[in-house]
């Protein structure tokens, strides 16, 4: 309560060194004036599923070059597998894409 969001952020900072091997970087102090404006939270308008729920599921994906993306966290599976089909779609698309403009970066080759 009174707190703000500069003040969550110097606390973590604070912690940070003891679960880190390298050294924190020093926070931004226009970061930190931005964030001195806003409340941390704002009673009645704040109640996250990470402290509320029972259970909750994390949707993640892994593209081919092995590299995890977290696509969210949410209160049942229907959320979870609807976030997952629309980033699917997207990386299908964007893989298409890729084959495209490889198809056509070889046909500007050959000419």
């Amino acid at each position: 309560p009174g707190k703000t969001k500069a003040d969550i952020v110097k606390q973590i900072w604070k912690e940070l060194p003891k679960w880190s091997d390298s050294p924190v970087p020093p926070l931004d102090e226009e970061m930190l004036a931005d964030l001195a404006k806003e409340p941390a939270s704002v009673k009645g308008e704040f109640k996250h599923n990470w402290g509320t729920a029972e259970k909750l599921y994390k949707s993640e994906a892994i593209d081919s070059f092995g590299n995890r993306y977290l696509l969210g966290v949410f209160e049942d599976t229907k959320d979870a597998e609807k976030a997952f089909d629309a980033w699917n779609k997207e990386y299908e698309k964007a893989g298409q894409d890729v084959k495209e403009s490889m198809k056509n970066w070889a046909k500007q080759q050959e000419a």
